[in-house]
């Protein structure tokens, strides 16, 4: 017998006795079987609201998991598109050389000059001017002196 049922009987046997000696007594008792009937239908409710809980966390999780295997078909196909697109590691070993050898040449030919009026620091080549040639400064416009090679 469920908690309703029962609750239910009580009622019948409340209203099934006579005329009784102590009304008080039977107050008593008719305001517990209510408390227990609207305790009983609260009860009812949240296990409607939980089961609909329920329903949505397992349709939570069947989403996520077909996310999931979305995001796994894509790293996949990445990964797959990655070796094409950028080479093997071999590759990338041989670029790392090229880039040491273009720091080098830019060492070189460069030369790095801070302005004397406003404090500018920039490149130049010095092949690309003559000996007595000035420099001009980018930052302020003023030109000075090259340093000694």
């Amino acid at each position: 017998m469920s908690a309703r049922e029962k609750i239910a009987y009580l009622k019948g046997l409340l209203d099934g006795l006579g005329p009784v000696k102590d009304e008080g007594q039977n107050k008593i008792f008719a305001g517990l079987v209510d408390a227990l009937d609207a305790l009983s239908q609260e009860v009812a409710e949240q296990g409607v609201l939980i089961e609909e809980q329920r329903d949505l966390y397992e349709d939570l999780a069947d989403d996520c998991a077909l996310l999931d295997e979305d995001l796994d078909a894509l790293e996949r196909a990445f990964a797959e598109c990655s070796g094409e697109v950028y080479g093997d590691e071999e590759d990338e070993d041989d670029e790392d050389e090229d880039e040491d050898e273009d720091e080098d040449t830019f060492d070189e030919s460069y030369l790095s000059v801070t302005c004397p009026s406003c404090g500018y620091i920039f490149y130049y080549q010095p092949e690309e001017y003559e000996e007595d040639e000035a420099l001009q400064c980018p930052g302020c416009g003023k030109e000075f002196p090259q340093q000694n090679r």
